[in-house]
Parts: structure tokens; sequence; C-alpha cells
């Protein structure tokens, strides 16, 4: 007695489907050809998002290392007169920000003379001209700009944030004889 074996029923049914079945090369290059790009794409996202994520990290610590500094500043001007006050100074942050300078600047502003009068009443023109004199030398004698930049090395260039503010000098004494 001779065993013989027998194919399973499922097999003798779809022998053709089998021995026809299976991807040929040019499908399989494309579709690796389809998932690199795809791949590409998401790296390219992600990269772009680490990107945007370390922008965002050196912006906060630029926006505070000058917020603080402009806090100094304030601190070294308080109850001295403008005069008083160094114009331009510039230095380095201590560790862990030594990457980073500042610079602060403190501007006179010149106020042009204002328009007080009206100018078809030739009587007041002489006195609003002077009153106009005194208001603008007062303005530009108690108010001053001050700003802060910061500024450090990216890539092969420089780049810089700028916070300025006014600040009024509230103790300036208003003497018209010397405005003139």
């Amino acid at each position: 007695m001779t065993a013989t074996f027998k194919e399973p029923k499922f097999l003798e049914e779809n022998k053709k489907f089998f021995s026809e079945s299976g991807f040929t090369l040019l499908e399989v290059i494309i579709a690796m050809a389809i998932m690199v790009l795809s791949f590409t794409s998401i790296l390219a996202v992600e990269q772009g998002s680490i990107n945007a994520s370390a922008r965002a990290k050196q912006m906060n610590i630029v926006g505070m290392l000058a917020r603080n500094q402009m806090v100094e500043t304030e601190y070294k001007i308080e109850g001295k007169s403008f005069d008083e006050v160094q114009k331009e100074e510039s230095g380095t942050f201590p560790e862990p920000y030594t990457d980073y300078r500042w610079k602060t600047k403190i501007i006179e502003l010149k106020f042009p003379p204002l328009n007080l009068g009206n100018p078809g009443n030739k009587g007041e023109t002489q006195e609003t001209e002077t009153l106009s004199k005194l208001v603008s030398n007062f303005l530009s004698k108690a108010i001053r700009e001050v700003s802060v930049t910061i500024s450090w090395n990216r890539g092969a260039g420089e780049q810089s944030f700028t916070l300025a503010t006014y600040w009024v000098n509230l103790n300036y004494e208003f003497n018209p004889l010397q405005s003139l």
C-alpha cells in the first residue's frame, strides 16, 4: 500500500491564484519610492518644528535678558538727574548667557515747537510762540528714550533685539528763564 499525498481542497481550488500572485519588481520599486518621499516629507516637517522650538526658546531668553537689563538700567537712573547718568553702556552677561551682549543708550529727545496758538489771531503770536518754546524745551529736558539692545551671533551673522521705553524725570525743575 502506497501512501499518496493529497493536496488540501483549498489549495486545489486556488492553485491558479497562488501561482500568479505576488508583486513585480516595478511595483516594489514604486512603493519604495513613495515610502521614501513620505518619510522625507515627515522628516522635513519635524526639522522645521525643531528649528521653530529652538528659535522660540532663544527669543524667550533674549526677552528675559532685555527685561532684566532694562530693570538694572532703571535702578541706575533712579534718583539721579539725566545729566548724572552715563549715556551709553555695554557688556556681556554672566554664565550661562555669555553668548549674548547688551548695550544701553539714553537719548535726549528733541521736541519741535508746539503750535499752541490760533494762526489767524496775530496779537497772541509772540506769547504763544514763547509758551510753545518753553513747553518744548521742558519736555526735551525731562523725557529720555532708554533702549536696551541684546545681540548674539547666529550662523555667520549677528542678530539683535531692541527694547525701548521712555522715562520722565519727575524731579526736573521747570525754569522758564533757563529754557529760552
